[in-house]
């Protein structure tokens, strides 16, 4: 009723009444008014909420091996052993040069005389004794002739000497022969020249 103008309320509520009178005192039923249909509620469909996202994977460690250190052991101690007194070198006896006599011809002759053979023994057991020695034997002549002559006669008697001396056994590459002639004389006069026909010995 509440939605009822005033002016039709006016026209409505005495026609009641007087339909009231008329009828039955039982109740009049006043239709109730339908209620306004309710609409039915709109569904919003709520949208599903967004996958929760995925962890990334965590990366494993890389666990690398560290390798043992090599432990070198130290060299052994180096043993110094005491030096040996080593003995002395022995020393070499000195040579001692034997001053050889001179050993004499005769007049313009090359022979070795019998007095000449004991000194040439002498000389070849002191080389056999000292091989690493060399003898010269320098051979000269008297003052008598042509120098070529004398040069000749003195070389005869080089010759001669070194001839006897290999064979006591003396090596001949150790033996020089040598003639001066008459350009060295030991001995000058015409007196003595039987001095300077003679084989000098010099030890290299």
């Amino acid at each position: 009723m509440k939605t009822l103008t005033p002016s039709l309320r006016a026209l409505v509520i005495p026609g009641m009444l007087l339909l009231g009178a008329c009828c039955s005192t039982a109740d009049v039923v006043v239709p109730t008014p339908k209620p306004a249909p309710v609409p039915a509620p709109v569904v919003v469909p709520v949208p599903a909420p967004p996958p929760a996202p995925v962890p990334a994977p965590v990366p494993v460690p890389v666990v690398v091996p560290v390798p043992a250190p090599v432990v070198v052991p130290p060299p052994p101690p180096t043993v110094v052993e005491p030096k040996k007194q080593q003995p002395p070198a022995p020393v070499p006896a000195p040579v001692i040069i034997p001053n050889f006599s001179d050993i004499n011809f005769d007049f313009d002759k090359s022979l070795i005389r019998k007095d000449a053979v004991p000194q040439l023994e002498n000389v070849a057991d002191w080389m056999k004794a000292n091989p690493t020695k060399t003898i010269v034997l320098e051979a000269h002549a008297d003052e008598k002739g042509a120098s070529p002559y004398n040069i000749a006669l003195g070389q005869r008697r080089a010759d001669a000497a070194k001839e006897h001396l290999v064979k006591q056994g003396v090596d001949p590459t150790h033996v020089k022969a040598v003639s001066y002639g008459k350009e060295k004389p030991f001995v000058t006069g015409s007196n003595e020249q039987a001095k300077n026909r003679r084989i000098h010995f010099v030890v290299e």
